[in-house]
């Protein structure tokens, strides 16, 4: 099986042998998975673009696991990304490579991921396109989130109750009592109604999506921590 010209990006390479690179890429009709790039290492094969958050078209030969990738040719301008927005980009294709099986295609995810990047490279703020491309991910590998429906009885939120934030099934009512009330899984109704209706765009309810992403994702995640995020909370002043 051989695939010409499909659009890319690459989420990660690494030294392979002497001259050859293994190098995840994410691919708008293929969806995720590993290549081998063999002889890219070499002096004459410099101009062949391997390097994250830059448009490509990639060829590649093979059906298995790893694929051969047999040529690269960039498709528009390199996202240049730095400080908090270079890890940003980097926590992106980190979800990329932990959450998302492999071939398995997601259109609309890679373009979501473009319009992302493109949010990044700009002086618009950090924050709102990371938390639309987590609740983006989270709705393209099956575990969307219903933030106006308690999962248990399926009425809709009420605006003035407490709910607990179970990952495996949802929001579920109850009573934020003196001894749990500081668990970060507690939402009260008219936070979670504001997420819904996403018209309130204050840095509180940014905060309230950031702790729901953060919970929602750890939980697929696993106990290896993102190494992105690790990165990102050294920077002085910044927060992921």
């Amino acid at each position: 099986m051989r695939v010409d010209s499909e659009p890319a990006f690459v989420l990660h390479a690494r030294p392979y042998r002497e001259t050859s690179q293994l190098v995840d890429v994410f691919t708008r009709h293929h969806g995720r998975f590993r290549t081998v790039a063999k002889g890219f290492r070499r002096a004459r094969a410099a101009s062949r673009h391997l390097s994250p958050f830059a448009p490509l078209l990639v060829s590649w030969t093979g059906k298995g696991d790893l694929k051969n990738l047999i040529n690269t040719e960039q498709a528009g301008a390199s996202f240049m990304l730095s400080g908090d927005r270079l890890y940003s980009g980097l926590y992106l294709n980190e979800l990329l490579l932990r959450l998302l099986a492999e071939n398995d295609p997601h259109l609309r995810l890679f373009d979501h991921y473009l319009e992302v990047l493109q949010k990044l490279a700009s002086d618009e703020p950090i924050e709102p396109p990371l938390r639309k491309f987590e609740f983006c991910l989270l709705d393209e590998i099956g575990y969307g989130l219903a933030v106006d429906v308690d999962a248990m009885t399926g009425e809709p939120i009420s605006l003035e109750s407490w709910y607990w934030f179970d990952p495996s099934m949802g929001f579920v009512a109850g009573h934020k009592s003196s001894d749990n009330h500081r668990s970060p899984n507690w939402f009260h109704g008219a936070e979670l109604l504001s997420i819904h209706e996403a018209r309130d765009h204050s840095a509180a309810v940014g905060r309230t999506k950031k702790r729901l992403m953060r919970l929602a994702i750890q939980s697929h995640i696993g106990a290896k921590p993102l190494r992105s995020r690790e990165l990102f909370a050294a920077l002085p002043k910044v927060e992921q």
